[in-house]
């Protein structure tokens, strides 16, 4: 697979925090100063990908087309900007592999570093390791029946909005909220809380996830 490049300007004014402990741990929190909300700054301009992954490529410009203008969804990532800005991030680090599991769509493991963006005003996390299931709903165009009848949040698990929810739901993990918690808790290994982050996401973002098929 060839690597993702771009050539934003946004990138270059991430600064490392620091490192932190292992993802597993709950008791980690962001950084104090990790909460404020940034203020209105422009929306980061769209990856461009040089990559053979089109799966990749098409998910990535769903989400951030969901994220690119205020609504419900990109507010409940805090803003436009900083919402487009983690993805970007996010969406360079994430890689292909294979996962034991075929209803796992991403896992993201290892330690993790704090970053803050002095552009956008974004304070956010990076794991080391971010991987997109090549076995799992994101990449699988032939589940097996039981798998296809299973959900994301109301969405059925192969369809473009779950797995613009899914992304979406990653994206949750990396990024503070106002009572200066993470917006989605680890759920590593916890089916129903991962069920419940997703629903949790879903709540905010379920009508411009719905709008992708228009």
């Amino acid at each position: 697979m060839t690597e993702a490049k771009t050539e934003s300007s946004d990138v270059s004014a991430d600064v490392i925090v620091k490192t932190v402990t292992e993802s597993g741990r709950e008791e980690s929190s962001p950084p104090a100063d990790a909460v404020k909300i940034a203020p209105a700054v422009a929306v980061p301009t769209p990856l461009t990908l040089t990559t053979n992954d089109a799966i990749k490529s098409s998910l990535y410009v769903d989400v951030f087309n969901i994220l690119k203008d205020e609504n419900s969804c990109s507010r409940f990532f805090g803003g436009a900007a900083r919402a487009v800005h983690v993805l970007n991030q996010l969406t360079l680090q994430f890689r292909k592999k294979p996962l034991r599991s075929d209803l796992v769509g991403f896992q993201m493991s290892g330690h993790y570093i704090n970053v803050s963006n002095l552009q956008t005003g974004a304070s956010y996390r990076l794991f080391d390791k971010t991987i997109a299931n090549s076995r799992g709903p994101i990449y699988n165009r032939n589940p097996q029946d039981a798998e296809a009848k299973r959900a994301v949040g109301r969405f059925q698990i192969h369809t473009r909005e779950a797995k613009a929810l899914m992304l979406l739901h990653e994206l949750g993990h990396l990024l503070p909220g106002k009572d200066g918690n993470w917006l989605l808790p680890n759920d590593g290994g916890d089916g129903f809380l991962s069920m419940r982050n997703s629903r949790t996401v879903e709540q905010h973002c379920v009508d411009q996830i719905r709008a992708l098929k228009n």
